[in-house]
């Protein structure tokens, strides 16, 4: 009993020691972390990339050694610290490049040896087309055309991309962005971009600074728009006035004996590459005479009227008028006949030069045009071929000579005698045809 006694306290007490001092303190060993576990690119040129070391324990843990083995990445980061405080940090920089490596951080953390795989892919170039205007297309001086472009890039996506609108002639036109299909669109107007040949360029540009440029080469005409034709641009002669209430030139009313002539006079087009779009109204009246549309030579024009009766305001040296004839050429629209002098008694085109209407450069029968109705006439000249049509029908398209460069006031003239009509001018679109069809 007393060996026993003696023993019992000293095996507690061998007990109790083992229990206490054996006891593991996880907060005082040395701790690691690094961050991120691996590093992928795609490789652009001197992108530089980190991977960070934290101590987040209680104790200081050393750093061994931090090495980078394998292919195309490079480490940056030389010298270091022998250690970590705790709570202290470590930035390394690694280069990326084109292959596969691994960085190794060794410190008296656990694990030992701590791995971050690095993998880097080169970087594939983007793609660009352009899928509309199509090569060559040549746009009308009020026209309103979408840009449509296709991108695409394997690493970033489409919407990835920087994208630039741009042309050699007027600049930057729009920077933009693509959906998610790649699709890139940017509105082109007309009225804002100079004429002639443009090189339009669709950029597309990466993440790394490469690039995709596509290209087409268009052609803009130049020319303007007259939306309401008002007394402020336009000189108004004889009966011609200007209809508030309807917002039209009335070049003559339902009344005998009247010839009148509106031109615009503060822009000129090339007398012979010119397209005019405009509509006429005629009627309310006994029948007679017509209209013209008259291209004025602004360098011989001595005067804005030209002859009565069948002169319609711009024609003369005839037996029919005296004029004086009106320099230039003109798209008559002839609804009285003349006996002896029309070519037709039936409703008629007919083109002059100078005024001569005892000599007609070409003419064509027409339906009836004095009927109260809006009608479109189209004109187009790119000598020495010229093309008419009245409300989509052409009636004349054929090569004639006689035209020539002179600057020209576009115009129109209408007369009246013994029998009336009103004779009306609606919207114009006039176009100076600077580009050459292919």
């Amino acid at each position: 009993m007393h060996r026993s006694f003696l023993l019992f306290p000293l095996l507690l007490g061998c007990s109790d020691y083992s229990v206490v001092a054996g006891k593991p303190d996880a907060a005082a060993e040395p701790q690691l972390t690094v961050s991120p576990d691996a590093l992928d690119d795609v490789v652009c040129e001197g992108r530089t990339m980190t991977v960070t070391l934290d101590n987040p324990g209680t104790t200081r843990v050393e750093l061994l050694d931090i090495r980078l083995e394998g292919e195309g990445w490079t480490l940056l980061t030389t010298s270091w610290p022998e250690g970590l405080a705790a709570g202290e940090q470590l930035v390394v920089e690694v280069a990326s490049g084109v292959g596969e490596a691994t960085l190794f951080v060794e410190s008296s953390a656990e694990p030992a040896i701590v791995e971050v795989p690095l993998s880097g892919v080169a970087d594939g170039a983007p793609t660009a087309r352009i899928d509309a205007p199509v090569p060559g297309a040549i746009l009308g001086s009020g026209e309103l055309l979408t840009l449509v472009g296709a991108v695409d890039d394997a690493e970033d996506g489409a919407e990835g991309l920087a994208l630039r609108w741009s042309s050699d002639v007027d600049g930057e036109l729009g920077v933009v962005g693509a959906t998610a299909d790649g699709r890139t669109t940017l509105d082109w107007a007309a009225a804002d971009r100079s004429a002639g040949v443009h090189l339009v360029t669709l950029e597309a540009v990466d993440r790394c600074d490469q690039r995709a440029v596509a290209t087409v080469e268009i052609c803009q005409d130049e020319g303007y728009t007259v939306e309401e034709l008002d007394l402020s641009s336009w000189n108004l002669e004889g009966s011609a006035t200007w209809n508030e209430a309807e917002r039209v030139v009335e070049l003559t009313t339902a009344t005998t004996d009247q010839v009148g002539s509106a031109f615009a006079v503060d822009e000129t087009v090339p007398g012979d590459e010119v397209e005019i779009r405009f509509r006429f109204w005629i009627g309310g009246g006994s029948g007679a005479d017509g209209l013209s549309l008259t291209v004025l030579d602004s360098s011989r024009a001595t005067s804005f009227l030209g002859g009565t009766g069948c002169g319609i305001g711009y024609g003369g040296d005839a037996s029919c008028t005296s004029g004086p004839a009106l320099p230039g050429w003109s798209v008559e629209v002839d609804t009285y006949y003349n006996g002896g002098q029309d070519p037709t008694e039936a409703d008629h085109l007919m083109l002059t030069f100078d005024g001569d209407v005892d000599d007609p450069a070409v003419w064509a029968t027409l339906p009836e045009m004095e009927d109260t109705g809006w009608h479109e006439m189209v004109v187009v000249v790119s000598a020495p071929h010229v093309t008419v049509s009245i409300d989509g029908t052409v009636y004349i398209d054929q090569d004639l000579p006689g035209f020539s460069a002179f600057p020209g006031w576009v115009g129109f003239t209408a007369g009246t005698g013994s029998l009336t009509n009103r004779h009306r001018i609606g919207s114009l679109e006039v176009t100076a045809r600077t580009c050459e069809a292919p």
